[in-house]
């Protein structure tokens, strides 16, 4: 089998000069959001121990993808950055790759070191197309890349995002928002309607999605606070909802057709009787 320190040979990269990265779900909310630029500024703060990159010339990055069918983890190669220079992060001095939003969210941590990332053409044209084996734990985020053999499971024909299901089959969690591929985000945004929450009791809330980004306006709402401005909801605590789509409105409905809508369901669903709706 393929393994991926052959492939860094064949880019001309030394496996004992570079570093494999396995990053979280913080990772990939940065690629989703901005590619390249976002996420290599993501990578571009480390928590100073234990070192990442420690001491490599390059690094390797990957996102966490579905598990194999006996639970061992899966990642999927995003690019290769040259690591040119390192130093304790203090809120000046910028990195060369730079995104407003990650940079503000480092502004105030402590014991960060900052690095100054380039990325690299070896590799490039296999970003999202190349799937490893990472291996059985995923507390190894960090690895050498010639003390681990990882088998190259999978090279794709070009770059793939999980398809939309469609509206009536979409079924996620608050928690999963900022994981939505790009496609998706820009589909549940074009749309308003009447959705459906549901927390792991089964207790079910019906509301409605009535401003200019559409559901995802809505539900981004639930991911800051976990309840939206409900008074149910604020007094169950923050809760990670299941959601659906119960009717999608179509482009000439008004307010307060949508509102109609939104009765009509909590009635149906009776969730004003049994469930987390107030009125």
């Amino acid at each position: 089998m393929f393994q991926f320190t052959e492939f860094l040979r064949k880019i001309d990269l030394s496996p004992e000069r570079v570093r494999l990265l396995r990053h979280d779900a913080r990772g990939v909310a940065a690629w989703r959001r901005g590619g390249a630029r976002a996420f290599g500024c993501f990578a571009s703060f480390q928590r100073r121990t234990p070192p990442p990159y420690g001491g490599a010339e390059f690094a390797c990055h990957f996102l966490p993808s579905s598990n194999l069918p006996d639970g061992t983890l899966t990642a999927l190669y995003v690019g290769t950055t040259r690591i040119a220079d390192q130093w304790a992060w203090d809120g000046d001095r910028q990195p060369l790759i730079r995104d407003v939003e990650i940079i503000e969210g480092e502004r105030g941590r402590e014991n960060v070191d900052a690095f100054d990332l380039e990325w690299v053409e070896q590799g490039s044209e296999y970003a999202e197309r190349l799937l490893i084996n990472w291996g059985p734990g995923g507390r190894a985020w960090s690895q050498w890349a010639h003390r681990r053999q990882k088998a190259i499971l999978e090279i794709r024909l070009q770059p793939q995002e999980p398809p939309f299901p469609g509206f009536s089959g979409f079924i996620s969690r608050i928690s999963e928002i900022p994981r939505f591929p790009q496609a998706w985000t820009g589909s549940l945004e074009g749309v308003r309607g009447v959705y459906l929450l549901v927390t792991d009791d089964g207790e079910q809330y019906v509301g409605s999605a009535t401003g200019v980004d559409g559901f995802m306006g809505r539900w981004r709402q639930y991911l800051v606070n976990g309840h939206g401005g409900n008074v149910l909801l604020r007094a169950a605590g923050h809760q990670d909802y299941a959601m659906a789509i119960l009717e999608v409105a179509s482009p000439d409905m008004s307010l307060g057709d949508i509102l109609t809508r939104e009765a009509f369901w909590k009635t149906k669903l009776g969730v004003r009787a049994h469930g987390l709706n107030a009125n």
